[in-house]
């Protein structure tokens, strides 16, 4: 059997290939050190995935080879895993990994022989649904994943290029007089960033406010 597990979640990964493993060696804990191989494709030596895939099992019934971060592998190691995934040998299972979420060049055709997964870790917020929780008059929530986002050091201004935006498409429904005080509320969190008139994280939840309370009907 050949396996590809693709995405950005180690853990998850990492969770399949043990039972992957536990499954195989579950009656011979010896079968490790002799039928395993664990290995890394940038760190690979010459021949040494041809040799992986000639070895015979010496204790268990089937070999277990893993192969890590595959899409480094170099261009005459890409061939030798083609060439044994068009003909895999029936003693040894195969484990692909790689951290991208989909695989390109000439490895683009690889998940056509494998049995396999992308495990990504799950996307928090973004902008974008703060924008959605102002719309919605949810502004607490929309303050809360505010906060999320100075956790993971997104700058307030990358926040306000997204709020301008967002402005400009929904504010006009709210009619003109509405319209320009968010226009001039907007260029006033501008200047208090940019001049340090304001904390910069305390001018844009200001903004937050203010643009949900000139959308109340």
């Amino acid at each position: 059997m050949i396996y590809l597990f693709l995405g950005d979640d180690l853990p998850a990964k990492d969770a399949k290939i043990n039972e992957i493993k536990n499954k195989l060696f579950k009656d011979s804990q010896e079968a490790l050190a002799f039928d395993f191989d664990n290995l890394d494709a940038k760190e690979l030596g010459d021949d040494a995935l041809k040799k992986a895939f000639l070895t015979l099992p010496a204790i268990a019934p089937h070999r277990l080879i893993i192969l890590r971060q595959v899409h480094k592998l170099k261009s005459a190691d890409i061939q030798v895993l083609f060439n044994f995934c068009k003909k895999p040998e029936k003693y040894c299972d195969l484990v692909l990994e790689s951290s991208e979420s989909t695989l390109k060049g000439d490895l683009k055709d690889l998940p056509l022989y494998a049995k396999g997964a992308v495990l990504g870790k799950p996307e928090g917020p973004n902008v974008f649904d703060m924008t959605r929780m102002i719309s919605a008059q949810r502004g607490g929530e929309a303050l809360k994943m505010l906060d999320g986002f100075y956790r993971e050091d997104v700058h307030p201004l990358q926040i306000m290029g997204a709020l301008v935006w967002y402005w400009g498409k929904e504010g006009k429904a709210c009619g003109k007089e509405r319209f320009e005080r968010g226009l001039k509320a907007l260029q006033e969190a501008d200047m208090n960033i940019k001049r340090s008139r304001l904390e910069p994280r305390y001018a844009v939840e200001k903004l937050v406010v203010e643009l949900g309370l000139l959308l109340r009907r």
